[in-house]
């Protein structure tokens, strides 16, 4: 599922549990920062609103990033859980 940041940057959403969201993005975020986002897939875009868990870097350019999302409504988890379920 491919994300816009806040910062308008590109980023992609990796897996989905029902409770953390995985994204691989081109920066790191600090634990606990605010990360407003812009979900897109078939259904339209959706924009959401999480709280960084951590972040670790996978390669030169990319960072995996964990959240926990806030305020997520349940048509937007159900969504989620489809596209990213493992």
């Amino acid at each position: 599922m491919k994300i816009r940041l806040e910062s308008g940057e590109e980023a992609e959403a990796t897996t989905f549990d029902g409770a953390l969201l995985t994204l691989r993005s081109p920066r790191a975020f600090a634990p606990g920062s605010p990360i407003r986002f812009a979900a897109t897939s078939e259904a339209g875009d959706r924009s959401l609103e999480g709280r960084a868990i951590g972040s670790k870097r996978i390669d030169d350019e990319h960072f995996e990033v964990r959240m926990r999302l806030v305020n997520l409504r349940r048509q937007d988890r159900a969504l989620l859980l489809t596209q990213l379920s493992d």
